[in-house]
C-alpha cells in the first residue's frame, strides 16, 4: 500500500530532510519548536534529532534564555557538517568552489582548460577538484557530491557553432565517468536553476515560494520555483527562457531575447561599435569599455526584459522575479532600475509585501555555488513523491466506461 506523500521506503528519509528544513529556515530551534514545524510528533523529532546529532549534522546552541521554567535546549545546522563541490562549465574554462552545509563558500578556484567535450576535460576538473579540497581544508571523504552546471538546452539538436550552448556535455550522460573519476555521487544541472536553487538555500529567495531567478549570462535562462520545489521539465529543459520571442525594441521585429539582454548581446554590439578586445573580455571589462554603447544596450535590455517579466508572471503568478547571474551587481541595479515601472500584470496588486522584482545575492558566483547547492539540496530539502518515485503507468478505461466520459 502507497502512503501520501512518498513511498513507504522513502518516509524516514523525508522525515530527516523535512526537520533539516525547518531548522534551516529557523536557524536556531527547540524540539518542540521543530515538532510544532513540521507537523512530527515529538517522539520521531527526538528520534530524529538524536541521529542528526550523532552523525554531526546539527549541534546544540545552548538554552533559550526564559523567564520561568526550564529554558529548552535550541538545535542549528553545523557549518562543518557536510560540504559539496560545484563546478561551473563554460567554453575554455572551469568554475569551482567548495561550499558547506550553510551554503558558505570555503575555496573558489577559475581554471582554463579544454572543454571541447567531457572527456578532454576530466583529468583538469579532477585536478582542480583536488586542489579546492585540499584548500578547504577538509577530507575528501567529507563531500557529499559534486554538481555539475551547464547552460541549457539537454539533449536537443543544437547548432554545434552556437557560442551559447555545449551540446557535447549536455547530448550526452558523462555522469558515471564522472562519478568514477571524482570518487563522490556527481549531478548535472541547468546553470540557471542550479542559481535558483542556491538562492532559495540563502539568499533573496530563501522566504519564497513561487518565484522566477531571471538569469542574465551570456545566455538567458530562468530557474523556475514552484511550491518550494524547483520545476525542471521532463527532459531538464524548463526555463530555457532566453528563447522567448520578443519584439526588438529597435528593430521592431520578433528577435529571441538572450539575443538582445545577455551579456554576449553587449559584447557584439561591443564588437560592432569597433572594440575587438570585447570578444575576450570579461563582463567587468565590457561595461567599462564604451560608456554609450553600454548604456544602449541597456536601453534595449531592460525593453526586452520587460515582455519577459510581463510574461513570466501571468504563467507562474510568482510571489517575485529574482534577477541574477553572472552580469555584475552593479549592471543587474541598473536593468532594474529601468525596468521600471513595470508592465501590469497579475502580479500587479493593491496588498503585495514582497517587491516584484529583487536582485540575487549569490552574485558572480551564482553558477558554481548553484552547482554546490545540487547535492545539499537534494540531502537538505524534502522531495516530492513524484520526483522519487517511477512514473504510474496511465489508467486505460474500457471502450464503454471511456463513450460515457466523453459525453
Amino acid at each position: 500500500m502507497l502512503l501520501s506523500g512518498l513511498a513507504p521506503f522513502d518516509r524516514r528519509g523525508h522525515q530527516r530532510r523535512l526537520l533539516v528544513d525547518a531548522l534551516r529556515r529557523a536557524e536556531r530551534a527547540s524540539r518542540a519548536d521543530l515538532a510544532a514545524a513540521t507537523g512530527l510528533s515529538a517522539q520521531i523529532v527526538t528520534v530524529l534529532v538524536d541521529e542528526l546529532l550523532d552523525e554531526g549534522l546539527l549541534i546544540e546552541l545552548g538554552r533559550r534564555q526564559a523567564a520561568r521554567g526550564q529554558p529548552p535546549i535550541e538545535l542549528g545546522l553545523n557549518p562543518e557538517g557536510g560540504f559539496a563541490i560545484g563546478l561551473q562549465i563554460d567554453r575554455g574554462s572551469v568554475t569551482g568552489l567548495v561550499a558547506n552545509i550553510e551554503t558558505r563558500i570555503r575555496s573558489q578556484q577559475h581554471m582554463p582548460c579544454c572543454t571541447d567535450d567531457p572527456a578532454a576535460a576530466l583529468a583538469d576538473v579532477n585536478a582542480l577538484v583536488d586542489r579546492l579540497v585540499a584548500s578547504a581544508g577538509i577530507a575528501r571523504a567529507r563531500i557529499w557530491g559534486v554538481g555539475i552546471v551547464l547552460p541549457g538546452p539537454f539533449g536537443v539538436e543544437a547548432d554545434q557553432a552556437d557560442p551559447l550552448t555545449m551540446p557535447s556535455w549536455t547530448r550526452h550522460n558523462f555522469v558515471p565517468d564522472y562519478s568514477a573519476a571524482l570518487g563522490c555521487p556527481v549531478i548535472v544541472g541547468n546553470d540557471a536553476t542550479a542559481a535558483a536553487i542556491g538562492e532559495h538555500l540563502d539568499g533573496a529567495a530563501r522566504d519564497l515560494r513561487n518565484f522566477v531567478y531571471l538569469y542574465i549570462g551570456e545566455g538567458i535562462g530562468g530557474g523556475i520555483f514552484i511550491d518550494d520545489h524547483p520545476l525542471t521539465g521532463a527532459y531538464g529543459n524548463a526555463g530555457e527562457i532566453g528563447r522567448m520571442l520578443v519584439v526588438d525594441p529597435e528593430g521592431g521585429g520578433a528577435s529571441a531575447l538572450e539575443s538582445i539582454a545577455s551579456i554576449s548581446a553587449l559584447r557584439q554590439m561591443l564588437v560592432s561599435a569597433g572594440y575587438a578586445e570585447a570578444l575576450t573580455a570579461e563582463a567587468d571589462e565590457l561595461l567599462e569599455l564604451d560608456p554609450a554603447t553600454r548604456d544602449q544596450w541597456y536601453g534595449r535590455a531592460a525593453a526586452a526584459l520587460r515582455f519577459a517579466v510581463l510574461n513570466l508572471e501571468n504563467l507562474f503568478d510568482p510571489e517575485a522575479i529574482v534577477l541574477g547571474g553572472p552580469l555584475p551587481t552593479r549592471a543587474l541595479l541598473q536593468l532594474a532600475e529601468r525596468l521600471e515601472p513595470l508592465p501590469a500584470s497579475v502580479s500587479l496588486r493593491p496588498n503585495r509585501t514582497q517587491p516584484r522584482l529583487t536582485i540575487a545575492r549569490s552574485g558572480r558566483s551564482a553558477s558554481a555555488l548553484g552547482g554546490a547547492t545540487l547535492p545539499l539540496f537534494r540531502a537538505l530539502s524534502p522531495q516530492p513523491r513524484a520526483a522519487r518515485i517511477a512514473r504510474l503507468r496511465p489508467v486505460l478505461l474500457p471502450a464503454k466506461r471511456n463513450r460515457e466520459l466523453r459525453q
